[in-house]
């Protein structure tokens, strides 16, 4: 679907794709596609396995919670459309497999167009070329030099992170949009602040937060009505900058109410004495 409300179709392996997305030029003007063989290599293949290793949801661990647990807590979970059962439900994997989840959450962030775009403005701003002509191919190559510093960054961050798979237990889909990821900057090797969302199949998503003793060797599993899925998906249009895609039929007045609107934040958060205080705020809520 286009911001204008209009709808078209298109196969699953031509959306989102922008060709030579990291091809840097040379002085000579060849083309070097080292870091486009790269990720394909490194991130894209392994990432293959995980994802059907996901999608099985096969090996989901749940232990039973000792109490009903906090009844404030409960209640605020249940008003953002979480399923809040009686287990605490949890996906062990291997290191390979979390570890090529990681690395592919970490390049959907910096492989963004617009992400390598602003890099590239970044570095024309701050590099000084003494008065000699520079061309945008050179400020490109040094943005991609950049981009790979900083999936390192995002890598470990997410790595020591818990990453919580989100299941649509309800009939309504997870949208993708052009965007790419949601991620709530700034990121750093500190717990906080970030997040970081992105939608992986109609029915499934991964949801990045750094939370103190985090579960790192698997996927903590959430489960999410109509309700949930609707937030998630005002967070994935909200970044939304031309099309927006769905499997079935798309919520096209749903879309068009907020196509580019920013999504609620009714969230803060602070470090007291090592321990992380989350307070959720109704009123920003809408």
């Amino acid at each position: 679907m286009r911001a204008d409300g209009t709808t078209f179709r298109a196969p699953p392996s031509k959306v989102g794709v922008e060709g030579e997305l990291y091809t840097r030029i040379d002085p000579s003007g060849a083309k070097d596609r080292d870091i486009e063989h790269w990720f394909s290599r490194e991130i894209e293949n392994p990432f293959i396995s995980a994802l059907t290793r996901l999608q099985s949801l096969n090996g989901i661990e749940r232990n039973k919670f000792a109490g009903r647990g906090d009844p404030v807590r409960r209640k605020e979970l249940q008003e953002l459309g979480f399923l809040v059962g009686e287990y605490d439900e949890r996906m062990p994997l291997s290191l390979q497999i979390r570890t090529a989840i990681a690395n592919y959450l970490a390049a959907m962030v910096v492989r963004s167009p617009t992400y390598l775009a602003k890099l590239t403005v970044w570095h024309e701003s701050n590099n000084c070329t003494g008065g000699l002509p520079v061309s945008n191919a050179a400020f490109r190559g040094f943005a991609l030099e950049n981009m790979l510093y900083l999936y390192d960054v995002y890598r470990d961050a997410i790595t020591s992170s818990c990453i919580n798979l989100v299941i649509a237990n309800c009939n309504h889909e997870f949208l993708f949009a052009d965007g790419g990821v949601a991620a709530k900057e700034p990121w750093s090797k500190r717990p906080m602040p970030f997040d970081l969302y992105v939608p992986l199949t109609p029915k499934l998503a991964l949801n990045v937060l750094p939370l103190p003793g985090a579960y790192t060797s698997g996927l903590w599993i959430s489960r999410v009505n109509s309700r949930g899925v609707s937030r998630y998906n005002r967070t994935m249009l909200a970044d939304a900058k031309r099309f927006v895609f769905s499997r079935s039929t798309p919520p096209i007045s749903f879309i068009r109410k907020y196509f580019g609107v920013r999504a609620p934040s009714p969230f803060g958060s602070r470090w007291i004495n090592g321990k992380l205080e989350t307070i959720y705020d109704r009123s920003r809520d809408n």
